[in-house]
């Protein structure tokens, strides 16, 4: 008997014969593709490389269930070490590894798989120098082969400073199975776990939809199994007979803080609503609103090219004149939650080492672990809108960034996590040409007109970003100064939004239009906006209802 048998390891041949081993769907091409890495002669250990919950450990059951009954791997034991073993050799002194470099020793015509091993060694890298030292003979022996799995952060991790452990192992990353796939796999659950439970298709192509949606849900397809698994809770503690899409969209909206009527609400009557959504709640800005909806519109109905952002827009004008304001209206209108909207002050990425708070830090820096600002929101949130404030006044590598989520509609965090962006829109506001837009507008000239900005703002924009970056927005925006008209409209406009903030207290407001337009017409600078016709309304509308609530 080997000195192995010491270790607590799980015997994948003998769980299969047992059918001890999980019921697993699809993964044909990974299997064949495993399996031709191991019975190599060169090289022959495999690292599967995946996000935690895509089925790393689904896998390498599956392919233990296809190589217990194949002649290649007859004559080898299949060996998958237990969580607590892997642990505990990673954590001893290196003077104690002798018994266990005999037992490693020992082993013969053997695959060994180490599951979880990037996750073990990340939280602890001096647990890395064990592990070294009892796989490194294992390397060169021909009847022996080694099988790891991580997460591709640990083993950017890796490559980044072990680099040389890595040379002896051939990387199989691990991609989202297709959707016919993960149909399947949900069919199964729902056919074998939920007995007496009716599931028809189209929910489950539901659960499916919302877990791609929101990927804060987790990775597919564990994140759909638990969705499917909590909404089947819910319908037979209602002791419903059938699991139905409202019971699905109540547990999504829970998690993700989307209104229901959101996850239901038509793609096209929202989109086709849009306009008019927008057009009630920004003053003004008619020309500016238009061109971005259409851009939008093509994108969400799948016109436009599917590897960028849905929409990406520079917004020029000066200050109080609606930018901000159309960010955060269009986030809730397409997105639904506050959640899926993040504004950056591009301030204070003025210089060039701040690129490190929007991607994380590299590995072996302090705060590495905790991400970047950028790069955390939309692994959450991937279906955002990003709000870049100023973006003049950022670092030109920060541009550098921006340029490729422009281009490609995706990035990679320090970490080496890829981030998906397209299904976000960004926006980006800033005050370069506001001298030229406002004397345009005083002229009288029309400052939405193409040679306008082509002769007047382009040019100014060109002192600060190179023509690339400005090429790789869909729209420059330009938002005019606002009328006195404007004004009076956005003062009858926060007028309403006080009164609905009061509602409860029954309270309305009986102003004369023509004397508001009056009390307007004396804060009117077109440099400034909206702003102090806003603080005018706030103070004196408050006011208002505090002496009245105080004397009823």
């Amino acid at each position: 008997m080997s000195d192995f048998t010491k270790i607590s390891y799980f015997d994948l041949k003998l769980e299969s014969s047992q059918k001890r081993l999980p019921e697993v769907v699809g993964f044909e091409k990974e299997i064949d593709r495993v399996s031709r890495i191991l019975s190599r002669q060169i090289q022959h250990s495999a690292i599967i490389s995946a996000p935690s919950g895509s089925g790393k450990t689904a896998l390498i059951y599956a392919w233990a269930k296809v190589a217990a009954g194949s002649e290649i791997f007859s004559d080898k034991r299949i060996a998958l070490l237990d969580s607590s073993s892997l642990q505990k050799i990673g954590q001893i002194a290196q003077s104690s590894l002798s018994v266990y470099q005999d037992a490693f020793a020992s082993l013969e015509d053997c695959v060994l798989i180490l599951d979880s091993f990037g996750e073990m060694i990340y939280q602890s890298p001096a647990a890395l120098q064990n592990w070294n030292t009892l796989l490194k003979p294992l390397f060169f022996r021909k009847d022996i082969s080694i099988v790891l799995s991580m997460q591709p952060e640990e083993l950017s991790w890796l490559e980044q400073n072990k680099s040389h452990f890595l040379s002896h192992f051939e990387t199989l990353k691990l991609e989202v199975q297709p959707q016919n796939q993960q149909t399947k796999i949900l069919k199964w659950a729902a056919d074998n776990l939920y007995a007496g439970l009716k599931i028809e298709t189209g929910v489950l192509e539901l659960v499916l939809k919302l877990c791609q949606k929101f990927p804060s849900l987790g990775q597919l397809p564990k994140s759909s199994i638990r969705l499917l698994d909590e909404a089947a809770a819910e319908a037979k503690s209602k002791l419903s007979p059938a699991l139905s899409k409202e019971v699905v969209e109540k547990i999504v909206s829970e998690k993700t803080g989307v209104p229901v009527s959101r996850l239901n609400e038509n793609d096209k009557t929202l989109l086709k609503n849009l306009p008019q959504t927008l057009q009630s709640k920004i003053v003004g800005q008619l020309p500016a609103i238009s061109k971005m909806v259409s851009v939008i519109q093509r994108a969400r109905l799948g016109l436009r090219s599917q590897t960028k952002p849905l929409g990406s827009f520079l917004l020029l004008g000066p200050s109080g004149v609606g930018k901000t304001e159309t960010a955060k209206i269009l986030a809730q209108e397409l997105y639904g939650s506050t959640s899926n909207f993040l504004r950056i002050d591009m301030s204070e990425f003025a210089e060039s080492h701040a690129t490190s708070r929007l991607l994380g830090s590299p590995a072996g820096y302090v705060g590495f672990e905790s991400g970047g600002q950028l790069t955390n929101h939309f692994e959450n949130f991937p279906y955002s809108l990003l709000l870049l404030d100023e973006i003049e006044k950022a670092h030109s590598k920060v541009f550098d960034i921006f340029l490729q989520i422009l281009d490609d509609g995706r990035i990679t965090s320090a970490a080496g996590k890829t981030v998906d962006l397209t299904q976000s829109i960004i926006m980006a506001t800033s005050n370069l040409a506001v001298g030229e837009i406002l004397q345009g507008f005083e002229e009288g000239r029309d400052i939405h007109e193409e040679n306008f900005l082509k002769t007047t703002v382009v040019p100014k924009l060109l002192e600060q970003f190179r023509m690339e970056f400005l090429n790789r927005f869909d729209a420059i925006l330009i938002y005019k100064p606002l009328s006195l008209q404007d004004l009076t409209n956005i003062a009858l406009l926060e007028i309403s939004k006080i009164e609905e903030r009061v509602r409860e207290q029954n309270i309305k407001f009986n102003i004369s239009t023509d004397i508001l337009a009056q009390k307007v017409a004396k804060l009117y600078d077109p440099r400034f906006g909206a702003r102090p016709v806003k603080r005018f309304i706030e103070e004196t509308c408050e006011n208002l209802i505090t002496q009245q609530l105080l004397n009823s």
